[in-house]
């Protein structure tokens, strides 16, 4: 499952690149994909999960705020944020992007265009692309073996069939994220995921960090998961005025 964010944070910036060593010999981009699987809790318990709801604390601009995110498989996909009594909305209801921000003076739902678009689509994929890869029509190459944050991790790179290209770091020991570096017309978004736990057999990350040009534009801390609640389509559908 992938976790999403808030896509309205992107900023410029350059791919950092970094010392890659090759893998050792007989690792392959499936082999790294299947352990991916089994550590998390195996394909099939991954695939038993149709929906998920996560609330946490999200810290940005040096302000924190409850977050909801709801998930529904295959591509639904709403967050919410409580800011001085408001709540931003950041929607995907299997076709179209929206957004309402009251922040702005208006509580009118706004369809999302473009860039952020097409970031919030690919945040939806309940699974995100190390699942049905092939399927999903995403191409992974194993780059390589680097060193990140002081361990090792294997360098995915995957790539879409617009041909947008993301980074995935494995750690080395436990097979799960440790990185995922996003290319868009803006530059690299990077997001890091940390504190791994399992929740009725699936592990999922409980700290998310989002980092642009450098700078932490936005940090996740997960408190609460449940899994297969009923999410009805209204609660991703674009509300009609």
């Amino acid at each position: 499952m992938r976790h999403a964010l808030i896509t309205s944070l992107a900023a410029a910036s350059a791919l950092t690149v970094a010392v890659t060593a090759s893998a050792p010999q007989g690792i392959t981009a499936d082999a790294l994909i299947a352990r991916n699987h089994q550590a998390k809790g195996g394909l099939d318990k991954i695939k038993a999960v149709q929906s998920l709801k996560q609330t946490g604390r999200v810290t940005m601009q040096g302000m924190e705020a409850p977050m909801t995110i709801y998930l529904r498989r295959p591509n639904l996909l709403r967050q919410e944020i409580a800011v001085a009594g408001q709540t931003i909305v950041n929607a995907f209801d299997g076709t179209t992007a929206w957004l309402v921000n009251p922040l702005t003076g208006s509580t009118n739902p706004m369809v999302i265009s473009g860039p952020d678009a097409e970031t919030t689509k690919e945040q939806s994929d309940f699974d995100g692309p190390l699942v049905d890869s092939q399927a999903k029509g995403y191409v992974i190459e194993l780059v390589g073996i680097e060193a990140l944050s002081g361990r090792q991790a294997y360098h995915l790179k995957v790539v879409d069939r617009r041909l947008h290209a993301q980074h995935c770091y494995l750690d080395a020991e436990t097979a799960l994220e440790m990185k995922i570096v996003s290319e868009t017309p803006g530059g690299a978004i990077e997001q890091e995921l940390s504190d791994w736990r399992p929740v009725e057999g699936v592990t999922l990350p409980f700290s998310l960090r989002t980092s642009a040009g450098g700078r932490v534009m936005l940090q996740l801390a997960i408190q609460k998961v449940e899994m297969n609640l009923t999410l009805d389509d209204a609660l991703f559908k674009l509300p009609v005025r």
